[in-house]
């Protein structure tokens, strides 16, 4: 098992493809990115409230209103002017914060995206070095297993030895300009970093975001309520 593992090393790995990077135009010209990022919160904030202040004004579907209006308005003692007025300052403060937060960000590029979908096709490559020794754990001889499958199964066995490929399914065409058999990385390699680059590790991301986000949000809420000092 030694003796397999020595004889791979980080250059036996695929290539990656070359790259030219270019600013990413803003989504909505001449809008820069950074201040839509903050600007479609509030705009999104307004809308919302002004649908919900229209519901309630117009007193419409009351039949799935949790609590009447008669009981609103005996449990609320602030006026509508003091909620605009401090929702104002909570976003003026958001604003500038998150535009500060904005500046600090480099720029974002475009062109890069190949070039990282092949780095993660990589760490897959290199995922499947540890699959010998799992193999090995539960008894299974890799070479041996690898011998029987390749056959008919020609890509699981590379997958049994580790990501050793002696004939590779190649992914068609990455782009245009690039020779996606120069890459040396198999069909499934590249579909399963294809959708770990766009799809499941940004989904990841999206999720800690908003788990951040709302425990902020929460305790921020919670203080304001109990603390008469802050509201």
């Amino acid at each position: 098992m030694a003796a397999f593992a020595s004889n791979m090393t980080y250059s036996d790995l695929p290539p990656l493809p070359q790259y030219q990077t270019s600013l990413q135009p803003s989504l909505l010209p001449p809008i820069p990115d950074k201040l839509l990022t903050v600007i479609l919160p509030i705009i999104a904030y307004w809308t919302l409230s002004m649908f919900f202040h229209l519901l309630d004004t117009k007193d419409l579907f009351p039949q799935y209103r949790l609590h009447t209006p008669a009981e609103v308005s005996s449990r609320n003692k602030v006026s509508r002017w003091e909620v605009v007025r401090d929702v104002v300052i909570q976003q003026l403060v958001q604003t500038v914060v998150g535009w500060i937060l904005g500046l600090t960000e480099p720029d974002d590029l475009v062109g890069k995206e190949e070039y990282d979908v092949a780095v993660w096709a990589r760490r897959i490559r290199i995922a499947q070095r540890a699959v010998p020794g799992l193999l090995a754990v539960v008894g299974l001889d890799a070479s041996g297993l690898a011998k029987s499958l390749s056959p008919s199964h020609p890509v699981l066995a590379g997958v049994v030895l580790g990501g050793q490929y002696s004939t590779i399914e190649m992914k068609t065409a990455l782009s245009s300009d690039i020779d996606a058999s120069a890459l040396g990385f198999t069909a499934w390699e590249m579909m399963l970093a294809h959708a770990l680059y766009w799809y499941i590790v940004p989904a990841i991301q999206y999720g800690i975001a908003i788990v951040v986000v709302d425990t902020w949000q929460y305790f921020l809420h919670r203080a304001m309520h109990m603390n008469k000092w802050l509201y």
